[in-house]
């Protein structure tokens, strides 16, 4: 079903993907780090689900530092909304991931999902996302002498 939703998503929704594809882009070219910024975001606009009548998404994008890493990362936030008349139970909330399936397009090639927690009005899902080069880089392993 996520495969379906995803190409749904890129298919009614491309030019608000690729404006906010490339506002989060942007955003990888800010001064993040030592004597820069800690963190910049860009949202997409809030639009209905398409999975689940009574239900919004709105989309965020950021980049912020990671100190222990000495790297900055890019992730995307999916909340969605309930309306006050939907109940959770029959929410099809795995939309979230479709719609930051739907964000990991080029220069990224996946939105990995890093956790979910509630939120006033719904829940809130975290994702990394990842290039090909993320996915395929290996810490050097130190060789004994």
């Amino acid at each position: 079903m996520i495969t379906a939703l995803v190409h749904r998503i890129r298919t009614q929704c491309s030019a608000e993907l690729n404006l906010f594809r490339s506002q989060v882009h942007a955003l990888t070219w800010q001064d993040i780090g030592p004597g820069g910024l800690d963190a910049a975001a860009t949202t997409m606009a809030r639009r209905p689900c398409l999975a689940t009548p009574g239900v919004s998404v709105q989309i965020v994008g950021f980049t912020r530092w990671l100190p222990a890493h000495g790297t900055a990362t890019v992730g995307v936030a999916v909340a969605m909304n309930l309306h006050p008349d939907r109940r959770a139970s029959s929410v099809h909330w795995e939309e979230a991931h479709a719609w930051a399936g739907a964000v990991a397009e080029e220069p990224w090639v996946t939105a990995e999902y890093i956790g979910s927690q509630e939120s006033p009005g719904g829940m809130v899902f975290h994702y990394a996302l990842k290039s090909a080069d993320d996915l395929y880089r290996f810490e050097e392993v130190p060789t004994a002498l």
